[in-house]
């Protein structure tokens, strides 16, 4: 009796050697145990480009949607900066000027229209999708990495959250998520490119908005958990790779840096993204906070609820379904990570919200993969999948059929018009045109009040570098003085038309 028990003893031990259950991730994949044909290993990819199809043929539908206020500044600074005109020269902001670069990269592929810009969101919402889709495929199998793709995809298109707008957020999730996905595979392979390459392209979405800083703390957290849960754990290599990864961030602020000092604009971008940025995200108390989260939680749900659940659904998922080690602790950091991305100022406007997708996308995919897994053990793994996808459908049915007018039919000024009420977007189109009618390109407009598209559309530059007045009338110290400053400039540089915006 003794000797057999030994025997199972022994023989428990050589299935937990050859089975870590930390390491190993066992949910059943189909696409691993049948038959490995192309559609096998590429349908979930298929499935994705699917999906992109469609997304791309309702942002191509609206992409004549006026320009709105953020839209306006990234445009007239990359329009600028096609000029040969510096950030912060003409067009003060407190955030770094990575989007201004990208704006500007987009004016000069599609042209300078709002059409132009739109589409070139398009290409960036693609690309970030599919970096997603490669990613989730290395964390959670083909399967989920295709459901987290394609719920991303169909979220960053909903117009609650201004997915279809060209906010800076979009921006910094290509580079903060390849960025990633680069570091997991350095952390495979141990090059020391690999860690300089995924601190660049995190430091490149810092430079699209500063917020993004919190994703490097997701890699250097990962690259320390990754060596500390080695057998040997080396510290020597944990700091080696962590230094590595903090060299690469820091090389585009350098970069920048340099080129701005070169432009005699360094002064200009330094107060306003550290000496004003600070003062602005001072302004609202924690206290209400919480209120602003929950009313903008509401809002940006509204039409897509059912996919937001699905994700819930997927966080605990990740943690009662025995997934592997890697996937639980990266997703876990990915959510703490771009809630924090949100929180700067807690102002909790809907575009911040966009930062939350690709985690609220993958942990979709999770829940998927997890139904998936619970039902094969009652019914076939066929059954258990059809199941999974129809409850995907359903959830995403669901948004396609609530939001059928936004999606099919619905105008670009009254999507507009929905989206932003009685802002005055659409009629900057027109004030714009009239002003460029009017002017010469050698001749300076104003606009007193915060309408930086309508300088973009007339492609006429600025009397002040004030092209939002929101920090003229805010409660902080700098606030007087930026006041006295913008009526100098205006009146230096009369200019041949004032525009007085009154909303």
């Amino acid at each position: 009796m003794s000797r057999n028990r030994t025997q199972r003893r022994m023989a428990a031990r050589e299935i937990t050697k050859r089975q870590p259950a930390v390491d190993a991730l066992l949910l059943p994949r189909t696409s691993e145990t049948a038959p490995q044909t192309w559609f096998a290993r590429q349908g979930a990819l298929v499935a994705v480009l699917a999906v992109l199809v469609f997304v791309a043929l309702v942002r191509l539908r609206v992409a004549d949607v006026p320009l709105e206020r953020d839209e306006g500044e990234y445009a007239y600074a990359g329009q600028l900066i096609l000029q040969g005109v510096p950030p912060y020269q003409l067009a003060y902001n407190m955030k770094f000027p990575g989007t201004y670069y990208a704006y500007s990269a987009i004016l000069a592929v599609f042209g300078q229209t709002a059409w132009g810009i739109h589409v070139g969101l398009l290409v960036v919402n693609a690309a970030t999708t599919l970096v997603l889709f490669f990613l989730g495929r290395r964390l959670v199998g083909n399967f989920a990495a295709a459901g987290g793709a394609a719920a991303f995809a169909v979220l960053s298109l909903d117009r609650w959250t201004m997915g279809v707008f060209a906010h800076a957020t979009h921006f910094v999730l290509l580079p903060a998520l390849a960025g990633l996905l680069v570091l997991l595979r350095a952390m495979d392979s141990k090059r020391h490119g690999g860690y300089v390459g995924a601190g660049a392209l995190i430091g490149t979405a810092v430079l699209m908005k500063q917020p993004a800083i919190a994703f490097l703390g997701l890699g250097i957290g990962l690259e320390s958990w990754n060596e500390m849960r080695q057998p040997t754990r080396n510290i020597r290599a944990m700091a080696l790779g962590n230094g590595l990864l903090l060299a690469g961030a820091a090389l585009p602020f350098a970069i920048l840096c340099a080129v701005l000092a070169a432009q005699g604009v360094l002064g200009h971008f330094w107060f306003w993204t550290f000496q004003y940025a600070k003062e602005y995200v001072s302004e609202v108390p924690l206290s209400a906070g919480w209120s602003l989260f929950v009313d903008t939680g509401k809002d940006i749900t509204q039409a897509n609820l059912p996919i937001w659940l699905l994700g819930g659904v997927g966080v605990a998922a990740l943690w009662f379904v025995r997934w592997k080690g890697e996937t639980r602790v990266f997703l876990t950091g990915l959510i703490v990570t771009s809630f924090l991305a949100i929180c700067p100022g807690f102002y909790f406007r809907e575009h911040y919200f966009i930062l939350l997708l690709p985690a609220a996308g993958l942990l979709v995919g999770v829940a998927l993969a997890s139904i998936e897994h619970l039902l094969g053990r009652v019914v076939s793994l066929t059954a258990a999948r059809m199941v999974a996808l129809a409850i995907y459908v359903a959830a995403v049915g669901g948004y396609v059929v609530n939001e059928q007018r936004y999606l099919f039919s619905m105008s670009t000024r009254e999507l507009s018009r929905t989206r932003y009420g009685a802002n005055p977007f659409i009629e900057a189109v027109d004030v714009a045109r009239y002003l460029r009618a009017n002017t010469t390109p050698q001749e300076r407009i104003a606009v007193v009040g915060s309408e930086p598209e309508i300088y973009f559309y007339a492609n006429r530059k600025s009397a002040t570098g004030y092209i939002y007045t929101y920090p003229l009338m805010e409660p902080q110290r700098y606030a007087s003085h930026m006041q006295d400053e913008m009526m100098q400039e205006i009146e230096a540089a009369r200019p041949k038309y004032l525009v007085f915006v009154g909303i």
